[in-house]
């Protein structure tokens, strides 16, 4: 399924993917696709993730040519990696909206900034650990020590994939999903109703109030048994 659309989300700007939408160029125009799949237990994160989309596209619409062109700069200074490991650089619409979409998920729709920032985060993991919960069964005990020193403003967040029959030999990403998010001076939760005897992958990044991110620390664990 594709819709042909206009600016400002279609710009010349808009290329790549996004929370499962593709933008692409072809011979009628700009156009925006998604691949036609059956419900899944993640639909209602994918139905927010497309409402945020179309939400901060409407804002990007509104911004002068100098609040754009401050974007791009941010993008060319902050490069990404992609799946293969490159750097890459993305466009000043994409850069906004991945920053913004962090902020407005977490925070609501007024969370969203005209301006790229000026300041990285407070904080990073340092180091992750998931671990048998000490409590009660059913329960996995979540550590981890920052680099930095985070604020209650920011938060940690966590997801959470699984279960599985046996421990992996390595984290399956289009199975994460977001569990919960703890305040940013936090450094422990227990996640709780886990099935026992079962295996989960864990794992916590920073998130910043202007919806920067650091990078994701992973570890897997078997939650506390009867």
């Amino acid at each position: 399924m594709c819709a042909v659309v206009k600016n400002p989300f279609l710009s010349t700007d808009a290329r790549g993917s996004i929370f499962g939408l593709t933008a692409s160029f072809v011979r009628g125009g700009n156009i925006v696709k998604k691949k036609a799949r059956p419900s899944t237990k993640y639909e209602p994160f994918q139905n927010k993730a497309r409402s945020i989309l179309g939400f901060l596209s409407r804002q990007w619409g509104g911004l002068s040519t100098e609040q754009r062109d401050s974007w791009g700069a941010w993008a060319i200074d902050h490069p990404g990696t992609d799946k293969f490991g490159d750097p890459f650089i993305m466009s000043g619409f994409n850069a906004f909206i991945m920053l913004n979409a962090h902020g407005v998920y977490f925070w609501g729709g007024g969370n969203y900034g005209v301006l790229p920032p000026e300041d990285p985060p407070v904080s990073s993991v340092g180091s992750f650990v998931a671990v048998e919960g000490a409590t009660n069964p059913g329960d996995v005990d979540l550590t981890w020590v920052e680099l930095g020193n985070g604020i209650n403003d920011d938060v940690w967040d966590i997801q959470i994939a699984g279960p599985f029959q046996s421990m992996g030999r390595k984290s399956v990403e289009s199975r994460f999903k977001h569990v919960i998010a703890v305040q940013g001076a936090t450094l422990l939760e227990t996640i709780t109703g886990l099935d026992e005897g079962m295996w989960y992958w864990f794992r916590v990044r920073y998130v910043a109030h202007d919806g920067q991110i650091t990078a994701w620390h992973v570890d897997q664990a078997t939650p506390k048994t009867t």
